[in-house]
């Protein structure tokens, strides 16, 4: 009788070989499995083979169970041959699983690219350049055939952290909300003839792509461009106002007028006039001081100013004004005293400007 579940053995008859399976357990419950044969030529008279289910390697490489697939065609692992579907999940040999797990717990440890991505709320590709131009510190591992990956230990990713992480005292970079490239812009607005409405969104990789909210899917920017022939429903580029300071608006997602105000925003101010930085509830939103034409019938002022967090809004007739509560002025210090100043900001991580205007409202307070 054979009690280990995980054995089978290959008992060689002439020049064919059979597999003998007993008492599988299923379920809990035991049964036996019929004896099969094989055409293989070659086998091993009594030899225990030992095995780990499809899911079992994936949880111990840490990887998905097609990545699992893929190991068993390029030969990483041997999977075991099961011709009559005698068994619901694909099984591997032990002894070449456990060769890779051990391989890998020997590799450095740290954070993946797709991590660091995560946590600095970039995409994935911005990680990868930012390692080949050396702002984050990475050691090279090999991965797969001929190719490597990288890990970022705590201490590279603090320091990386410090340059490229956006604070709430810097106002967002472009890269937070745009993609160059592809010419598109975070929630901006696209349709098509198959799709009412799909928003521009990134899934949790920080990779582009189109959020359908009607049946709440999303795609990549591929399919939503190829299969479902999407195309914005307004250009997103105007000409750039004369610095004069922004507003800042957050704007809770739930909102009713919050899709409607992005769109006007994009549409008649331009992202050139506007930054924003999503959180986790909410979007700060920062447009650029001007005025614009607002005959949206969507929305009016009475909805966006309980958002208003800095600045001014008002409308006169058909126009929105927007004012900034910051006035450029201009004063000179001495440059020793200056460079003081500009080291402990830059530490701050926040402007010379910021870094004055908190000093000057705790000493007037």
């Amino acid at each position: 009788m054979i009690e280990h579940p995980r054995l089978q053995y290959r008992v060689k008859f002439g020049q064919s070989e059979a597999v003998l399976y007993h008492e599988e357990l299923t379920n809990g419950n035991q049964r036996d499995v019929p004896i099969t044969g094989t055409d293989h030529q070659e086998g091993w008279e009594g030899n225990k083979v030992e095995w780990y289910t499809q899911k079992e390697v994936a949880d111990l490489l840490g990887v998905s169970k097609a990545t699992v697939y893929h190991y068993g065609k390029q030969k990483k692992i041997i999977k075991i041959l099961d011709p009559h579907r005698l068994h619901k999940e694909a099984r591997y040999e032990k002894a070449e699983v456990d060769r890779l797990v051990y391989e890998k717990q020997s590799l450095p440890t740290g954070m993946s690219p797709n991590d660091v991505a995560k946590k600095l709320g970039l995409s994935v590709q911005s990680v990868y350049k930012y390692i080949q131009d050396g702002s984050i510190k990475a050691k090279a591992v090999p991965y797969g055939d001929e190719r490597i990956t990288y890990v970022i230990s705590e201490t590279a990713y603090q320091e990386a952290e410090k340059i490229l992480k956006p604070t709430e005292t810097k106002r967002p970079k472009k890269n937070e909300y745009y993609d160059s490239k592809k010419d598109i812009a975070l929630y901006q607005r696209f349709h098509s003839s198959k799709i009412p409405e799909a928003r521009v969104a990134r899934n949790e990789e920080n990779v582009f792509g189109f959020y359908l909210p009607n049946i709440q899917k999303w795609l990549t920017y591929e399919e939503g461009m190829k299969s479902y022939t999407l195309k914005p429903s307004y250009s997103i580029h105007q000409s750039t106002l004369d610095y004069k300071g922004y507003v800042e608006l957050q704007v809770p997602k739930n909102e009713v007028v919050f899709y409607p105000f992005l769109d006007y925003l994009y549409e008649i101010w331009g992202m050139e006039n506007i930054r924003i930085r999503e959180q986790n509830e909410t979007v700060l939103l920062y447009v650029r001081a001007g005025e614009k034409p607002l005959l949206s019938e969507v929305f009016g002022i009475a909805d966006i100013l309980p958002f208003l967090i800095n600045g001014e809004i008002y409308q006169v007739e058909n126009t929105l004004i927007i004012r900034s509560l910051y006035r450029k002025t201009s004063f000179e210090l001495p440059i020793e005293l200056l460079d003081k100043i500009s080291k402990i900001a830059e530490l701050e991580e926040i402007s010379i400007s910021k870094w004055i205007e908190l000093k000057l409202s705790s000493i007037l307070k």
